[in-house]
């Protein structure tokens, strides 16, 4: 049998994670709420042909249909709505009655009516299970119940379990466990929030905001968390002075953590629905003490006290954005010690959003860790969709896997993203001396380097005469991955490239051999910080320009350098090479949204144990650390602004961010798919005059899946992939102010016209205003074409505010050529004349022009099996950890077949990567191979029998010829230099990439197709045989092939040109046949036309002739 994978079903499992070891299975109906733990063994070796090790049970979340408390409105007959409160107190109660009428605003969780509501969905989600129950025969074990952001609950099931649940009226969808990984000084100051600090009217530092930090815990000793700073402000806790929250409460394992600044805490690794304590290679304590460091960073930069540190022997005054709110930690992400990663369960981290919003005062949440490309299907997702609703501000960082475009996470409209770029702090940073052999050149004398993080400080300088020696594999991808032999860097500065392995991994091969600190030398433009927990030399990184002068200047020549600390400037406003950039995949959505310092950011860090690492601080990079600073802001302008809602704060934030911010190499200017609205303006955003808002309604209503349209949504920019001829969005403005106040619009960088142009609003009043791009002189390419609409106040009302700036982003696709159909039948008597008919159709969004030339080679679609509306796929992964996986590899394979000779050209895969996270950054090298047909399989497989294969092609991701959209893999196989010329006969292609057994790719399912597909599963020995593959008509791919134009029988046409406007019907085509001198029987044939489609200037259509006697 196949068992499928669903893509909002597959998650992240590592090793300790992957499955549930010793689960009790029980007869009969029922319910219980025992906690099962998790951890265990990787999924069972395959040694039968199941491709899929799904099969065993592992934790799952259970969405269900009924809404959670954060987005109920009364519907249940007998239980009113609950009541909203908005922003702080004091705010009018006028005001409080209009949220709850709305059902937005933070939900009253105390009320009388918020209790009753939820001890009946607790009573409603008791009968859902005992349904579920009886329909897998065996109890729920319930690990945790959510009422609040979701309506769920986590239980174990195995994935023929979960697709039965799945089916169930009462479900809404199900989703397997994953894992995501973790994606200030001066940063505040370049932000504008001194500005605020300083107000001389009414400083605003957070007073009365509560920010919740969702992450890996929080270093509760640290003096930026004390109830007090040194500058004697004392902190005022809005529960009541020693009332705590969560496991701070009297008998709590975090008793006596909490303060009247750290108001309260979760552990949701160790206890339920995490259970992880315990299980090989996890670093976690039960608490929410930090054993990381990356949740205190975050929770410090966001919120951090008032303090002077001091850091490589230099006093610097440090704080968070909002140093005066109030903290509460939820702990939702474990350190792997085997890898040094921090990870985030899926189960975990929607259990704290929904306890954030039973806590009822939490203003503003900070999630720097990845996932949300799914926004519709995530549970993670939706639970930050409600948590707005309910009046909670939602950070999130945009992801590290950049500068390359579409490799955003968050993809969410309701939350903001955010970029991470460099402040202009001026640090005391490492710098490598290059000393010798003789005559050094100028730019080696002084390499500035960045220093790792997680290992041992670098503290004392290393001698100007220390070997220096560059790695025998300095060029290879996976150089210090494997062990050095003994004494290759003894004594010596070693120099390593980034790879495929952690640096921790790197770090610890060069000091075992011999290596008294290890440089990291990138392997990408930007720069790096490495992360080397636990490693035990000094680690540092330089840039690739860098490393590659020093390989080239040592080439067969030992080295000497020194390494000590200087004083280095740095550039504010350039993004970071890591950061993420757009598009948002498929979708009309401008993301990120905001960019915000997140490179060498100083905060408190923490130790490998949660006690003795109090006074702790420590440089970090990441979007993760520039994603606390949007929510630092974010909970300004909360207390500033009571009664904006959630996506009234979030317009302010963009619409008065600096758009002057540079891409990596400091000199492009970044596009809004580089940084968003720009660099955040809290000062700005505090005055600014429009804000736009938008419910949730409309946010659901928008979804792609179901036909919405994210164009549509009220959002602080505008987007549109197909925008054809003209594209028309419409903002609605709301006036902040409490003056009438006039207003221009207009557009640059685009063409296009505004209506109004000009407008006056009183206050409160609010004006729709519609923007209409013209795209017509655009290049039809499918390229972004960026613009900004600019809004100016004018002298009606005050000027005392900012001009207000929404990103704009249009692409015009190209024409897309489709001949209907593709393969044309006629019949002819011998000797008669006839016509081939067929229609050429435009696809794309822009003109087509067209000519019949029946002269050369045509592209045709040999074959053509979309993935449409299907979720499931199948395995197609070489694992870089067969142990964790349990196999050597798991591969798909579907069959195609050639009536003449035929030469591919073109394959397209359309798939998804299980974590979530971007194939081009998770597999390391993909591979297409193709075999002969053999008693209906493939002839062999690639991991055992590649020798076999008709072709084999293994490239990067970044490779010429290879693109990636997402996680679908296509191959311009010209363009990579491969000739696969095939004969006559049945073939089968399988696709693969090589990744870990968490990121592995599976390859989408297809309702099209023959029925016939294939899936293996090849143990570390090489044994495995292919299967026959049910439940689908097969894989979603696409072929595209070659061929000779013409034939001596194939005529001229009626009408050798003509046009088809987007959109329009196709044109009608006859060419004339002749079957003059052919003898009865089939003959084969192709008909082509040239047009200006840039993909396929010129595509051929099978014509197949049957001559009859």
């Amino acid at each position: 049998m196949s068992i499928r994978f669903n893509r909002w079903t597959i998650g992240l499992a590592l090793g300790a994670l992957a499955a549930i070891a010793g689960a009790t299975v029980m007869l009969g109906g029922g319910v219980s709420d025992a906690g099962a733990p998790i951890g265990g063994a990787p999924p069972a070796s395959a040694g039968a042909n199941n491709n899929l090790p799904e099969q065993q049970v592992r934790k799952y979340i259970v969405v269900y249909r009924e809404a959670p408390l954060a987005t109920y409105r009364g519907e249940v007959q007998g239980l009113p709505a609950p009541e909203r409160m908005v922003g702080q107190p004091g705010v009018p109660q006028m005001a409080r009655a209009a949220a709850t009428a709305a059902g937005e605003g933070r939900v009253d969780v105390r009320s009388s009516r918020a209790r009753a509501y939820v001890r009946h969905l607790e009573g409603a989600q008791r009968q859902h299970e005992a349904g579920i129950a009886a329909a897998i025969g065996r109890p729920l074990r319930i690990e945790r119940r959510m009422q609040h952001a979701l309506n769920a609950v986590v239980t174990d099931l195995s994935e023929a379990e979960a697709q039965q649940v799945q089916r169930l009226s009462e479900v809404q969808f199900v989703e397997e466990y994953r894992e995501y990984e973790q994606d200030t000084d001066v940063g505040p100051t370049l932000i504008g929030a001194p500005q605020l600090w300083n107000s001389p009217t009414s400083p605003i530092k957070g007073e009365g905001v509560v920010v919740g930090i969702i992450d890996s815990g929080i270093n509760f000793g640290s003096p930026s968390f004390a109830a007090t700073d040194e500058q004697g402000y004392t902190h005022v806790n809005p529960l009541g002075a020693g009332t705590y929250l969560g496991t701070c409460a009297a008998g709590g394992v975090d008793a006596g953590r909490c303060n009247e600044k750290l108001i309260g805490g979760y552990d949701f690794v160790c206890a339920a629905p995490g259970n992880t304590c315990g299980a090989p290679n996890i670093r976690e304590e039960p608490g929410f003490g930090d054993t990381n460091s990356h949740g205190s960073h975050t929770a410090a930069t966001t919120a951090g006290n008032f303090r002077t540190v001091n850091f490589k022997g230099r006093n610097s005054l440090i704080s968070g954005v909002a140093p005066h709110a109030n903290i509460i930690a939820y702990d939702v992400c474990y350190t792997n010690t085997a890898t040094g990663r921090g990870l985030c369960p899926n189960t975990s981290s929607a259990a704290a959003v929904d306890q954030a919003v039973a806590d009822g005062i939490v203003d503003v949440l900070n999630f720097s860790v990845g996932g949300g490309e799914n926004p519709w299907s995530d549970s993670v997702s939706l639970a930050f969709l409600n948590a707005v609703n309910a009046g909670i501000y939602v950070a999130t960082s945009a992801g590290n896997s950049g500068p390359g475009p579409n490799t955003m996470g968050h993809l969410e409209p309701w939350t903001g993203s955010t970029a991470a770029a460099q402040h202009g702090r001026q640090d005391f940073n490492p710098v490598l001396q290059v000393t010798g052999p003789g005559a050094v050149p100028a730019a080696l004398s002084a390499i500035v380097l960045n220093e790792g993080t997680g290992g041992v400080a670098f503290t004392a300088s290393i001698a100007p005469t220390t070997p220096l020696r560059v790695s025998p594999g300095i060029d290879t991808v996976d150089d210090g991955c494997a062990a050095y032999p003994a004494g290759t860097f003894a004594g010596a500065i070693a120099v390593i490239r980034r790879g495929t392995c952690s640096f921790t991994i790197k770090s610890g091969n060069a000091a075992a051999a011999g290596a008294v600190a290890v440089v990291i030398a990138n392997n990408a433009a930007g720069g790096l910080i490495p992360t080397m927990t636990g490693a035990t030399i000094p680690g540092f990184a330089m840039l690739q320009t860098d490393a590659n002068a020093v390989r080239d200047f040592l080439a067969g020549n030992p080295g000497t350098a020194g390494i000590s600390v200087l004083p280095i400037p740095n550039t504010p406003d350039v993004l970071a090479d890591f950061s993420s950039r757009g598009p948002a995949g498929t979708y009309d959505l401008l993301k990120p949204d905001v960019t915000a310092p997140g490179v060498n950011i100083l905060a408190v860090v923490a130790g490998t144990a949660i006690s003795g690492s109090e006074n702790a601080v420590g440089l970090m990079s990441g979007t993760s650390m520039a994603s606390p600073h949007h929510a630092g802001a974010a909970g300004l302008l909360r207390q500033a602004r009571p009664t904006w809602t959630v996506p009234e704060v979030k317009s302010a934030l963009v619409m008065t961010a600096e758009q002057q911010v540079f891409k990596e190499d400091s000199i492009t200017p970044a596009t809004p798919f580089d940084r968003g609205g720009g660099r955040l303006r809290v000062d700005l955003a505090l005055r600014a005059g429009l804000v736009l808002n938008e419910i949730r309604a409309n946010y659901l209503a928008a979804d792609p899946a179901i036909g919405g349209d994210l164009a549509n949504l009220n959002q602080p920019s505008l987007a549109k992939a197909r925008c054809v001829e003209r594209c028309v969005f419409t903002r609605t403005f709301r006036n902040t102010q409490t003056v009438r106040q006039g207003w221009t619009v207009k557009l640059t960088g685009l063409s296009g016209t505004i209506t109004p142009a000009l407008f006056t609003l009183n206050p409160g009043e609010s004006k729709a205003v519609k923007v209409t791009v013209n795209s017509y002189q655009l290049p039809a390419d499918g390229s972004w074409n960026f613009g900004t609409l600019v809004l100016t106040p004018t002298s009606i009302g005050t000027l005392d505010q900012p001009t207000l700036r929404l990103p704009v982003a249009v692409s015009v696709p190209p024409p897309v050529i489709a001949l209907n159909p593709l393969q044309i039948a006629a019949t002819l008597p011998v000797g008669g004349t006839g016509f081939a008919n067929f229609r050429i159709d435009n696809l794309g969004g822009s003109r087509l022009d067209y000519t019949i030339d029946n002269t050369g080679q045509g592209l045709r679609t040999l074959l053509d099996a979309p993935r449409g509306a299907v979720s499931s796929g199948f395995r197609a992964t070489t694992y870089t950890d067969p142990a964790t996986a349990g196999s050597a590899a798991q591969f798909s394979a579907d069959d195609f077949t050639v009536t003449e000779a035929t030469r591919i050209v073109t394959l397209y895969t359309e798939g998804f990567v299980s974590s979530g996270q971007p194939l081009a950054t998770t597999a390391t090298s993909l591979t297409w191979t193709l075999f002969r047909d053999s008693g209906g399989n493939p002839e062999g497989n690639p991991q055992a029998s590649p020798g076999v294969a008709v072709w084999s092609y293994t490239a990067a991701p970044t490779a010429a010829g290879v693109t990636i959209t997402g996680a679908n893999i296509g191959l311009n196989l010209t363009t990579a230099g491969q000739n696969v010329d095939l004969l006559p006969g049945r073939y089968w292609l399988v696709v693969s990439a090589r990744s870990s057994f968490a990121n592995r790719w599976v390859w989408f399912a297809s309702n099209t197709g023959d029925t016939v597909f294939r899936t293996i599963t090849v143990t570390t020995a090489g044994a495995g045989a292919w299967t026959a593959a049910t439940g689908f008509a097969g894989l979603a791919w696409n072929v595209g092939a070659s061929n000779a134009c013409g034939a001596p029988w194939i005529g001229a046409p009626v009408s050798a040109m003509g046009r088809v406007n987007p959109g329009a019907v196709g044109n009608n085509a006859q060419v004339q046949l002749n079957a003059a001198g052919l003898s009865a029987g089939t003959h084969v044939g192709y008909i082509c036309v040239a047009s200006n489609d840039p993909v396929k200037p010129k595509v051929a259509a099978r014509v197949t002739l049957t001559v009859t006697p």
